[in-house]
């Protein structure tokens, strides 16, 4: 019997690694919503003549991804831990094609080497376990390997939530943050590595430092960052 974890019903269901819960094979958030709405409008405009290429980063079991190839994307999902059968298991539920779907056991520093376009980028919970720098790299990274007009949906974990009570890095400048969060908040939300933890202006700081125009930001009601961006067709 998993225990509950929040008001939203979800349980705790560990990931691998201390690399949190795994929230999005339970339910899609407003995010995931949003990138979901993204890829039906872009695939109504497709009309079957090209691919819609999505990259699911730190897709953990895989229930965004899952979502993505339902609504029509051609799904590459990614992440450090090896959740190739968790990915299949999501996608059949989901009733989704084998051929929509394809899953990489890379961490976000070798996210360059994939071989596809990406119209929709969705990285949920994962950023916040890079430094600030190498955050930076990654974005940028990203945004040279997407499509021409790619919109990004990126969450973070926030300094104002409950996981930055006593957090050693609240008072530490963004650029230099990470910290592992307190003994107790680090096992109640599995979240085990150090930490960078953003506050709303500091992601969309961030975003736009790696060259993506920031469309929309956010708070969940848990304090979490939530941002939404798009990489322009003209090189900044």
């Amino acid at each position: 019997m998993h225990e509950q974890l929040n008001r939203y019903g979800d349980v705790a269901r560990p990931n691998a690694g201390g690399h949190g819960m795994d929230i999005a094979s339970q339910r899609a958030d407003e995010l995931d919503a949003l990138a979901i709405r993204q890829i039906e409008s872009l695939v109504a405009l497709a009309e079957g003549r090209y691919p819609i290429h999505a990259l699911d980063v730190g897709c953990g079991r895989g229930g965004q991804a899952a979502r993505m190839a339902r609504a029509g994307a051609q799904v590459l999902a990614v992440d450090i831990e090896d959740h190739a059968a968790d990915m299949a298991a999501a996608m059949r539920a989901q009733g989704a094609a084998d051929a929509a779907w394809s899953f990489r056991r890379i961490g976000i520093a070798e996210i360059g080497t994939i071989e596809v376009e990406p119209r929709i980028v969705v990285c949920q919970r994962t950023i916040h376990y890079l430094r600030h720098s190498d955050a930076l790299a990654a974005l940028r990274t990203l945004r040279a390997i997407c499509a021409a007009g790619a919109m990004l949906y990126l969450s973070a974990s926030g300094l104002d939530s409950e996981l930055g009570d006593g957090y050693p890095g609240a008072n530490v400048d963004v650029c230099d943050r990470f910290a592992p969060l307190l003994p107790d908040r680090a096992a109640a939300h599995n979240i085990r590595p150090p930490v960078c933890l953003y506050q709303e202006c500091e992601l969309a700081s961030l975003v736009l430092e790696a060259g993506w125009q920031v469309q929309q930001t956010f708070r969940s009601d848990f304090g979490n960052v939530k941002l939404v961006a798009s990489r322009e067709s003209c090189e900044p």
